[in-house]
């Protein structure tokens, strides 16, 4: 199969890549444009030490997306790294592909290369069960934190987590690993099989053809033939002298270099192949990788039919020849010396957005009172040294860093010596966290912006439910951000949250400049997941330069795919019609039954109790979001919007059922009880969620019922308690909220936040106030004229709060009066509540208070005309 065919395959979310060789440019260019594609964007490519690090040096500059959209790593591992095993999972089951070919220019077209692919997954002939040891080994050769946590995404995919673990005789590869070499697999594989000849294709050689001699003694072998490029081998004649078979050797046809790993076995047994990354050698065979051996991979065809092979056996129908007619005499070569090192190399940088620090892994481990400083382009800032048994050295960058690759070295000097560090690559630990989730949590929220087919309809549906399973089920991808040693400094006081009001202050001055934000650089501010549908920055990061010229790519073996939708302003957007296709009835009504279903899991006692903090802000953004990119299509009506917002205020600050303190709450104190309140706080309390709440609530239609006050008071006081919340505020500063506002997509959201929400805030207060010496005895007072409590009066109680008349009830001792509270509908006895809209009949000051409320809510969308 084409391996760009292989990455355009759709539907798989994650990607893992093992390669010997690796060209960051002509990855960057053709094979992550192909990747992104087949909707994959949590990528991994694990290739061998040696020859990551001299083909990244030679890209230094050239590169945008390494550490950023997709992470590389070098294996750990004693000889070369050298398997060719390409994975890609989806929910619903995965494709791999296994060959001969490098991430190269050369192995993807260059070369003459071997490779098959096949699907596994529950409903195919493979069940995968042979990924669980796979990706163990995989574990096993990461060198760091991310590649190990990437690895771990693989095996949490839901389907491959329920198959069950197969290391058996019969799965289709086989790898050398530990202690054992790819022989001894081989020969267990093949036990008790005997072979007269083999015929093989390879791309390079040992000087004495080592393999040749195991085929011999372990399966009887008497003939072999090869195939390969002549300068390519390092067979040594004189040293083929005894070998105890017979051996000719065929030149490949000299139109492409020979680089393919195929080995057909014929005998009495009948017929069994091999193909895959081994070479004809000692290190790809008979060495195990703990005592220097590759680490390599081949398919096993244990019972091949010659047809299916016609192509690469018609390779052999040329007669061979005497291995000194073919091969190309080499000098005998002096044992080179060992390359010099350097006394100090970078194992990983890592740049944490949130926190603003840069942290160095640096190896072999420095000694204690090293000074150890970072050099950044044409800056060098000193790090400083934290506690933990890895020696990893951190400082902070206030200012931002460059939308492409950064790279970066160490100067370590230790008394009057000092060494540098090569450059190595910044893992941008935000970008990597966005795209591990990107295209498994974001593309189905697409399909609600498009005009689409019911089959496509379906499948968005069947996509949004499978990310609410994630939200729920998969707390490993959710993980908090932060390198765990870098905390706050013990004897740190903690930082006061930002005060509301000072903040809109601050909005206020900054208003000329605000329209100006939405085009800038995004690399400032930290959104990922779900939660960037509700900004901009989604559209403006990361993809551009490495795939510009993506549509030079001869695409003309893929199907074609629809054209992307026209943009339209920001205003028309609310009020888009579908263009063609009609949302069917069915699938909006499923649509929110889901997000109905969702909503009460999410309100649910056991959330609350394992959720992370990052895992919580993610689930609140999904109703909104979902309402947000709904309405536009007719997917979701104002009202349902309306109600989901208020809803998910409610699970957040009130949570269901007696002792309730909502989710926020509970989060909250499950974090401090850990003794985590500063990742809490770093994660909740950085302004996002705070901005997002208090401009949904303000975005939707604040119209109540009956009464000459009309004023949903639910909404106001939701809107009051998010804009006062300290924990959404505690982390937060006056410059990231003003970035954010710039980018925020929920329309007159600068309005809200500057205008509307702190007014509501000042005027609820001094209704309250007004009102609390009076209540009691209006209360009584009431009662004993035996008022009428109409539809849509607004009723409070100190210490309670505010209340709805929903239904016409004369006031009697004893009976009951139907009101909204908190959103929630139930039944109060009369002389609970004081009648707050009767009151204002006779307290002028009562009600010019709530006709203020009432202009400033109403006059918010003229308010917010200075954003345009």
């Amino acid at each position: 199969m084409n391996p760009r065919l292989f990455c355009r395959e759709r539907a798989y979310h994650k990607a893992l890549l093992l390669t010997y060789s690796f060209d960051p440019i002509f990855f960057e260019q053709v094979v992550l444009p192909d990747l992104w594609a087949g909707r994959s964007s949590d990528i991994l490519v694990l290739g061998d030490r040696g020859e990551i690090d001299n083909s990244v040096q030679s890209a230094v500059g050239q590169l945008w997306c390494l550490g950023k959209q997709y992470l590389l790593a070098g294996a750990d591992v004693a000889g070369a790294f050298h398997p060719k095993v390409f994975v890609r999972l989806g929910p619903k089951d995965g494709i791999v592909m296994v060959g001969s070919g490098n991430v190269t220019s050369s192995g993807w077209g260059g070369n003459q290369e071997l490779g098959a692919a096949w699907m596994v997954g529950p409903s195919h002939i493979d069940k995968g069960g042979w990924l669980h040891p796979f990706l163990d080994d995989v574990l096993t050769w990461g060198q760091g934190d991310l590649e190990r946590d990437a690895v771990r995404r693989f095996k949490d995919v839901p389907w491959l987590s329920l198959t069950p673990a197969d290391d058996s005789g019969t799965i289709p590869i086989l790898r050398s690993r530990g202690t054992r070499s790819l022989a001894t697999e081989l020969a267990r594989r093949w036990s008790g099989r005997r072979f007269d000849e083999v015929k093989i294709l390879t791309g390079s050689t040992d000087e004495s053809g080592a393999f040749l001699r195991w085929a011999h003694a372990t399966f009887g072998v008497t003939r072999a033939t090869i195939a390969l490029t002549p300068t390519s081998a390092s067979f040594v004649t004189e040293r083929l002298t005894d070998l105890p078979l017979e051996l000719h050797v065929i030149a490949a046809p000299s139109d492409r270099p020979l680089h393919a790993k195929f080995y057909w076995f014929e005998g009495a047994d009948g017929p069994a192949a091999v193909m895959g990354s081994a070479n004809c050698s000692a290190a790809a065979w008979l060495l195990a990788p703990e005592s220097a051996g590759n680490v390599e991979s081949i398919v096993v065809y244990d019972q091949p039919d010659a047809q299916d092979f016609e192509s690469v056996l018609g390779l052999f129908a040329v007669p061979g020849q005497a291995p000194h007619e073919i091969l190309v005499p080499r000098p005998v070569r002096d044992q080179a010396p060992a390359a010099h090192q350097p006394s100090f190399g970078l194992r990983s940088l890592q740049w944490d957005k949130a926190s603003r620090c840069m942290v160095a892994e640096v190896v072999p481990a420095p000694d204690p009172g090293a000074q150890v400083d970072l050099r950044l382009g044409e800056r060098v800032l000193p790090m400083g040294r934290l506690h933990g048994p890895r020696a990893l050295w951190m400082c902070e960058i206030t200012e931002g860093l460059d939308a492409a690759t950064l790279f970066a070295s160490v100067i370590v000097t230790m008394g009057s010596d000092s060494w540098s560090t090569t450059c190595r690559w910044v893992d941008d630990l935000a970008a990597l966290e966005h795209a591990s989730h990107a295209a498994r949590l974001l593309e189905p929220f697409k399909a609600l912006d498009r005009s689409t087919s019911s089959a496509e309809q379906r499948q968005m549906l069947d996509e949004l439910q499978e990310v609410a399973q994630t939200l729920f089920n998969d707390p490993a991808s959710f993980r908090d951000p932060g390198f765990g040693g870098v905390d706050r400094k013990k004897n740190d006081a903690p930082a006061e949250p930002v005060n509301p009001d000072d903040l809109i202050v601050h909005l206020d001055e900054s208003r000329e400049g605000l329209s100006h934000l939405a085009s800038a650089q995004p690399g400032s501010l930290s959104l990922t997941g779900i939660l960037r549908l509700l900004f901009e920055a989604e559209t403006e990061e990361g993809r551009t330069p490495a795939a510009a010229g993506d549509e030079d790519i001869d695409e003309g073996q893929m199907p074609d795919t629809p054209p992307p939708p026209k943009s339209t302003d920001q205003k028309d957007q609310a009020s888009a019609v579908t263009d063609g296709a009609v949302i069917e009835a069915r699938f909006r009504e499923r649509l929110a039954t889901q997000i109905n279903t969702f909503l009460t899991e999410m309100a649910a006692t056991a959330f609350a109790g394992r959720c992370t903090a990052t895992q919580m802000v993610q689930a609140v953004s999904f109703p909104l979001a979902v309402a947000l990119r709904g309405r536009r299509k007719g997917w979701v009506p104002e009202e349902l919007a309306e109600r989901w917002a208020l809803e998910v205020f409610s699970i957040l600050f009130r949570g269901q059922g007696p002792g309730s303190v909502g989710l926020l709450r509970a989060v909250e104190a499950r974090y401090v009880q850990n003794g985590q309140r500063d990742t809490f706080d770093d994660v909740v309390g950085d302004g996002t969620l705070w901005l997002v709440l208090v401009a949904t609530l303000g975005g939707t239609s604040w119209h109540g019922v009956g009464t000459d006050i009309d004023i949903d008071i639910d909404k106001a006081v939701a809107l009051r308690e998010v804009f006062a919340a300290p924990q959404l505020l505690a982390s937060a500063t006056s410059g990231r909220i003003t970035g954010l506002l710039g980018k925020i997509r929920i329309e007159d959201a600068k309005a809200y936040v500057a205008d509307v929400a702190p007014a509501v805030n000042r005027l609820l207060g001094e209704i309250e106030n007004t009102l609390r010496p009076v209540w009691e005895s209006e209360m009584r007072d009431q009662g004993a004229r035996a008022i009428t409590h109409k539809q849509g009066d607004l009723l409070w109680r100190d210490k309670v709060g505010w209340a709805v008349c929903l239904e016409e009830t004369k006031h009697r001792a004893g009976q009951s009066i139907k009101v909204r509270f908190k959103g929630v509908e139930k039944a109060v006895m009369a002389g609970f509540y004081v009648n707050v809209s009767e009151v204002c009949s006779r307290h002028a000051v009562l009600t010019q208070l709530l006709v203020e409320l009432k202009r400033t809510v109403t006059a918010a969308a003229t308010a917010g005309k200075w954003q345009q």
